[in-house]
């Protein structure tokens, strides 16, 4: 049998195997869609030899209603942002022989089964019918590609050693022990880091649509951050190019489908206004006289046409258009400038500049917002 690797109890009756630890993690690739899933594997092993890895961590209980205060100094760097996790696969048999991306851990059984619900359902049974065998005899766990480092930083929170657990994570890192969590059941053990975690970021919610984006999202709504959210959607709704999904992180369904929906509502809602436009000045009801209603006409089609929004129409889901450079091209439509002539006696007529309110674009589509407004958090919670 390996040695473990890590102790988090010394006399947990529980060995947790992680197996092909730090595979991807939230890639923006052609399988974001891929599902995934976890499996365990339960088998009494022959009595423990004393840990060789790493040095028993004392159970000295401590606070978790307030801030750690401690005269050891407290770890405040940033954990390595490590290739991380999609969340685990069904695994098998145990291999004998581990490599050097698995991992065993020694836990408490009743600390996991206090804190988490796959937990307590996993060993409840075997708890029960077996105290004396489990202590004599731990039984494995075996879970497929978590990180190591947020594994780690999540069985410390569950078994209270708030000392041991980085007040500043990456985001990455952060959204990793998120996933975690949620997988396992078991918000409430890293309750208490969550205002010390999210302040600390450094990372800003980015302007445009990218990885940390979704990143961003995941932890808005795992740690139910309404302004954070709102801002989030917002930004990717704006910049997708295409259809949006999750990346592989477990962000709601309906969350995922309602920022589809939206920003599919706001491309064609701003696509039916310029043809709108355009058909009514095709029509007569707008433009002031005949030659505004031509020019304008026929500057709008030039603009639509060098735009790809003429033919074809561009339809749902408008792939290869994002909401933000769609705006922002329509606000610098260029209107075009013509001379009149208007009367003044009946002896001569004067030249003048044409204007009105149907002769330039900017007034034609004026109030158009360069962002989709963000979804509500708590219109989501039930």
């Amino acid at each position: 049998m390996d040695p473990l690797t890590h102790v988090i109890d010394p006399n947990g009756e529980v060995i947790i195997v992680l197996l092909n630890a730090g595979s991807s993690f939230a890639e923006m690739s052609e399988d974001k869609n891929k599902k995934k899933g976890c499996q365990f594997v339960l088998d009494p092993l022959e009595p423990l030899s004393p840990p060789i890895a790493e040095p028993a961590i004392s159970e000295d209980p401590t606070p978790t209603d307030e801030p750690i205060l401690s005269a050891e100094p407290v770890p405040t760097g940033d954990t390595p942002a490590e290739r991380a996790v999609q969340q685990p696969v069904e695994t098998g048999i145990v291999p004998e022989s581990l490599d050097g991306n698995s991992f065993r851990i020694q836990v408490s059984a009743k600390h996991l089964m206090f804190a988490s619900s796959f937990f307590r359902k996993l060993l409840t049974g075997l708890w029960k019918e077996n105290v004396t065998n489990l202590e004599r005899s731990p039984v494995e766990i075996t879970a497929e590609d978590w990180d190591i480092e947020a594994l780690l930083i999540l069985l410390r929170a569950i078994h209270g050693q708030q000392y041991q657990i980085l007040r500043k994570l990456t985001l990455e890192m952060l959204a990793k022990v998120a996933v975690l969590a949620d997988y396992y059941d078991c918000k409430e053990a890293v309750y208490i880091w969550t205002t010390t975690w999210i302040d600390a970021q450094e990372e800003e919610v980015p302007k445009t649509c990218s990885r940390d984006s979704f990143l961003w999202l995941w932890i808005s709504w795992f740690f139910q951050l309404p302004a954070r959210f709102e801002e989030t959607t917002s930004t990717i709704m704006s910049w997708s190019d295409g259809w949006i999904d999750n990346l592989g992180l477990p962000i709601p369904d309906r969350v995922i489908g309602a920022m589809n929906k939206r920003r599919e509502e706001v491309i064609d809602n701003l696509i039916c206004r310029i043809h709108q436009t355009q058909k009514d000045f095709l029509n007569g009801s707008r433009g002031c006289i005949y030659e505004c209603r031509s020019i304008m006409y026929g500057a709008l089609t030039k603009e639509m046409q060098s735009n790809d929004l003429l033919s074809p129409l561009p339809t749902s889901p408008f792939p290869g258009k994002n909401y933000q450079q769609l705006a922002q091209k329509v606000s610098k439509f260029k209107s075009p400038q013509w001379t009149a002539w208007t009367s003044r006696s009946s002896a001569f007529d004067s030249p003048y500049r044409h204007n009105c309110l149907n002769s330039t674009f900017a007034t034609i589509f004026s109030g158009l917002n360069g962002t989709i407004e963000g979804l509500h958090l708590y219109s989501f919670i039930s």
